[in-house]
């Protein structure tokens, strides 16, 4: 058997390039697919969730709060009270006289209000699929607050400050982040298949790949080079008489097994990064078995 030890060289930078660049067309791709993957299971999640055309109108109201009896009327109308009291009962139920075959549950799941800065200043935010249904309930809510002033002692009256227009609005707006994230999700998969690979390959990249497996057998250099040129004259004189084998056209015959003892010696042609080590261990070895003499080895790309 070979030599060969995978844990005895360390890491061969020089043969992991030769790799990356054998494999980048996988890191390429798999990251673009997973980009394609992130962004159509975005998109297919956002049309799930969003179904048809989403809606809203947002409408500013002033809050007039009578402070001559009430000073501490900005402590209980805040932010916070204002997104419930807009979902109670007392709005709700007027704001429903007003719309005919409005439910109530339609108008809790379209309705609510924030106030950003000025506690006086209430936006009322009404969204839904159906521009209609937004519609009527937006109308209702300018009459249904100022009735809620009217009845409540804390506040003095409520006006209308902005009467905005419907507007369509897209939730769903990262499908770049989406892609980005599906494209990186790919390029960390296929970075982790190519450390894999790195680590199961037994193919020849390198002269140090080789000398490791089959230190007797001399590494000529790629075929055709002049390091080639040069190591067959000083190791071999010449290569007149030489039978070249390639692994990839190997095959058992005896007739060619006795041309290669009759010949000089044989070099045998390794395909860098193709001929995988079980099969160049097989002709290696049957070479020796059949008494042939193996002269050296040359690379080829």
């Amino acid at each position: 058997m070979s030599t060969y030890n995978s844990g005895a060289y360390g890491i061969d930078l020089k043969r992991i390039w030769r790799q990356f660049v054998k494999k980048a067309w996988v890191i390429i791709t798999v990251t673009i697919i997973g980009a394609l993957i992130g962004l159509l299971a975005y998109e297919a999640y956002s049309y799930y969730k969003s179904g048809n055309t989403v809606y809203t109108i947002r409408n500013d109201y002033y809050i007039f709060l009578n402070y001559e009896d009430y000073e501490n009327g900005p402590d209980y109308y805040n932010a916070y009270t204002w997104d419930g009291i807009l979902r109670d009962d007392p709005i709700v139920d007027y704001a429903l006289t007003l719309m005919p075959g409005v439910t109530k549950e339609q108008v809790l799941e379209s309705v609510s209000g924030e106030i950003l800065g000025d506690y006086r200043l209430l936006t009322v935010i009404v969204k839904g699929t159906d521009p209609d249904l937004i519609q009527k309930i937006s109308d209702a809510y300018k009459e249904a607050l100022p009735h809620f002033a009217s009845v409540i002692d804390m506040i003095d009256h409520i006006d209308v400050w902005t009467d905005s227009a419907m507007e369509v609005v897209d939730e769903y707006t990262r499908d770049v982040n989406a892609a980005i994230l599906g494209g990186l999700i790919g390029l960390v998969i296929s970075v982790f298949g190519l450390i894999l690979y790195y680590v199961m390959d037994d193919g020849i990249y390198t002269e140090r790949d080789w000398v490791s497996r089959y230190p007797d057998i001399p590494y000529l250099g790629e075929a055709g080079s002049e390091e080639d040129r040069v190591n067959t004259e000083h190791i071999l004189g010449d290569s007149e008489g030489m039978y070249v084998l390639s692994v990839s056209d190997f095959e058992f015959n005896k007739s060619t097994f006795e041309k290669m003892r009759a010949s000089k010696g044989v070099i045998v042609n390794v395909k860098r990064g193709t001929d995988k080590g079980e099969v160049i261990d097989k002709v290696i070895f049957t070479l020796k078995k059949q008494g042939v003499e193996i002269k050296g080895c040359r690379s080829q790309v």
